[in-house]
């Protein structure tokens, strides 16, 4: 009896065990979202399974057979990995049980795959497209009915946007190429790394990379510049696609050393390589090869061959580390990175190691981290913990180039039609229309080099610099003068000079700079012959940048200090003096809405009103009080009046409105400027 009872109790426990092993076995499951670099083990915890010598590393949606999850914290799995079926141990807290569901929204995808036009209407209304995308979003979908645009609703003001890509001393984050053969004069910056006094740029990587100009980034940071067939792959998800194929890749290292060829040593082509390192990290082999072919161009390179002098057997494939200087020395850092023992399978010792190690940190820094895009890498408008920094290239036009290269993979390999999501940025308060690209039409410089009249000495004299307003008195029996002028720049012309007749009291003479891009400049010279008529020289002649009417001076930033006001407004020909609203004199502290600001020429005063809009306090900064202010006038619980109701006015037109109190009340959360100009 004893034996019979053993017997049947043994046989209740295997059948439990088998039970258990039968529930789990063939049960569908995958590492979880948002994991990388998971380690597969050839027994629970123990040593990595290896594939050509490399450690199998897993990430988050790969798919897994669970064969066996009696130990609880290491489930026995089986995978599919480069074609070949594994068996071995993960931790059971990386994976989820279970098929791993579709994120994308079915209904949206259907919408815009495959309904009828006004449903892709709906559906563009929908995600929040403004209207100037439409346009060119239903000419990408009657191409394509299998793509779908998602709309990224950043947030973000577009000024505000602009305000933290463009350059400015000491952030120098986008760069343009200029060479002897393709200089881009008008594509360069002029507000920083150029000299306007010697037509000379400091260039930024080499000697033939430049910071690029605010209007030149503005363009390739609007996302409409993209939404066309070619470069909408600006906006393509960068996650690994099992869609992507071998002949994609080669259709975009087509033109390089790397094309249908092998390392040395390799029995594999770079292609391949490729496509194994993309599926071991989750980053799509597109993205891989253009990214690749970006940094290090078409041929073999001491960044490449491992043939450096410093640093030979050594290879960085994205030039990681290779950060801008203009002592050209971006590979050997590039390398020196490489070469360091440390994350990402370092040092990058053979061809692989680079491929897979720079594919790694492609993913784990930007793709993993809300920047999954060509276009969020370039500009961060996503991962808010380094908004508009951590940004992979600092090449302005990186991402239309490498878009293209996308695109002639997908075409090559006749893929193109497939269905591809793509991610498009959409800002607050963009223009209504799309941003011009700049024309590359030669030299910007229209400034003078020298500016002279024979015998005469100018007021002020004349300087390489901003003013752009003279002044000069010759006797009552002086009936011409000559005036001579010199272009810094060569290739600019200069109209307006020569023999100038003068008749009796004041007379003004215009000499015109312009530069080989078109742009002009034009000097004046106010010449007294004799005693002047009427209020000829009398009135105040300004050189600054500030917005100067018949009674008011506005474009004047917040905090800004007396004496920087003064500096900045130039007058060249009068005394200043400076009171506040209640006529108290001001010599220091900051300027404000509702200070008057005297000017006296010849014995003539003019008087100014000082507008900054959004100070109606008049203390020269805008905080809660000036909002407060604003929301009192509205409600009419108070009043403003004259500067201070004009300053109130943020939008410049119609009365003042809610739309006046919501754009302080934005620039006070950091949402938005508030521009002066």
């Amino acid at each position: 009896m004893f034996l019979l009872t053993a017997l049947i109790f043994s046989l209740l426990i295997c059948l439990f065990i088998n039970n258990g092993m039968a529930d789990a076995a063939g049960k569908e499951g995958y590492i979880s979202e948002g994991r990388t670099n998971v380690y597969f083990r050839e027994s629970p915890g123990g040593n990595p399974v290896q594939e050509n010598g490399s450690n199998i590393m897993l990430n988050g949606g790969q798919a897994l057979n669970v064969v066996d999850t009696s130990n609880g914290s290491w489930y026995k799995v089986t995978l599919v990995y480069n074609g070949t079926t594994y068996t071995g141990y993960v931790s059971s807290s990386f994976i989820t049980l279970g098929k791993k569901e579709d994120s994308s929204d079915t209904e949206a995808t259907t919408a815009s795959a495959g309904g009828s036009d006004s449903d892709f209407e709906a559906y563009l209304t929908k995600q929040g497209f403004p209207e100037s995308y439409k346009p060119q979003l239903r000419d990408l979908h009657a191409l394509h009915p299998n793509w779908t645009f998602k709309a990224i609703q950043t947030g973000l003001d577009w000024n505000t946007v602009i305000d933290n890509e463009i350059n400015k001393a000491g952030q120098i984050k986008n760069l343009v190429q200029g060479t002897s053969g393709a200089p881009h004069y008008n594509w360069r910056s002029t507000t920083v790394g150029y000299n306007i006094k010697t037509d000379k740029w400091s260039s930024y990587d080499g000697s033939n990379w430049f910071a690029a100009s605010n209007d030149f980034v503005t363009y390739y940071l609007d996302p409409r510049t993209y939404l066309y067939e070619r470069f909408v792959f600006a906006f393509e998800n960068l996650s690994y696609e099992d869609t992507q194929t071998k002949s994609g890749v080669e259709s975009i290292l087509s033109g390089t050393f790397m094309y249908k060829s092998k390392p040395s040593g390799y029995s594999y082509t770079y292609s391949e390589l490729i496509i194994k390192a993309g599926q071991a990290v989750g980053v799509s082999p597109y993205h891989i090869a253009s990214r690749i072919k970006q940094e290090v161009g078409s041929s073999l390179s001491s960044v490449t061959n491992g043939k450096h002098a410093t640093y030979p057997g050594i290879y960085n494939f994205y030039n990681i580390g290779g950060y801008d200087s203009a002592s050209g020395n971006a590979v050997t850092n590039a390398l020196r990175w490489a070469a360091t023992s440390g994350s990402y399978g370092r040092p990058w010792n053979n061809v692989y190691k680079s491929i897979y190690g720079g594919a790694q940190y492609i993913g784990n820094n930007y793709i993993l981290k809300k920047q999954n895009t060509l276009y969020t890498q370039k500009f961060n408008v996503t991962n808010t913990s380094n908004l508009f920094s951590h940004q992979y290239m600092s090449n302005v036009q990186a991402v239309s180039s490498e878009a293209s290269k996308v695109f002639n993979a997908y075409a090559g390999s006749g893929t193109l039609n497939d269905a591809i999501t793509f991610s498009i940025p959409v800002y607050t308060d963009m223009p209504d229309t799309n941003t011009g690209k700049p024309a590359d039409s030669g030299n910007p410089n229209n400034y003078l080099k020298s500016l002279t009249i024979d015998n005469y000495s100018l007021t002020p004299t004349f300087a390489i610099n901003s003013t752009k307003k003279y002044s000069l008195i010759v006797s009552e029996n002086t009936t011409s003068v000559k005036i001579s002028a010199t272009p810094v720049n060569s290739h600019a012309s200069v109209s307006g000079t020569g023999k100038i007749s003068l008749s009796k009291g004041t007379n003004t003479a215009k000499v015109t700079v312009t530069a080989q891009s078109g742009a002009k400049r034009t000097y004046t010279i106010t010449i007294v012959r004799g005693k002047s008529t009427g209020n000829g020289g009398s009135d105040p002649e300004f050189d600054g940048d500030y917005i100067i009417s018949d009674e008011t001076i506005s474009g004047v930033a917040p905090s800004t200090t007396v004496s920087s006001f003064l500096s900045t407004l130039g007058c060249t020909n009068g005394t200043i003096s400076i009171t506040n609203a209640s006529g108290k004199k001001k010599t220091s502290g900051k300027i404000g809405t509702g200070d008057i600001v005297k000017i006296t020429v010849s014995g003539n005063t003019s008087t100014y009103n000082v507008i900054i809009f959004g100070d109606v306090t008049g203390d020269g900064v805008i905080n809660a009080l000036d909002l407060l202010k604003i929301q009192k006038h509205i409600i009419g619980a108070s009043s403003l009046k004259g500067a201070f109701l004009q300053a109130a006015n943020i939008k410049r037109s119609g009365g003042l409105s809610a739309l006046d109190l919501l754009k302080v009340q934005k620039f006070l959360m950091g949402a938005a400027k508030i521009s002066q100009k």
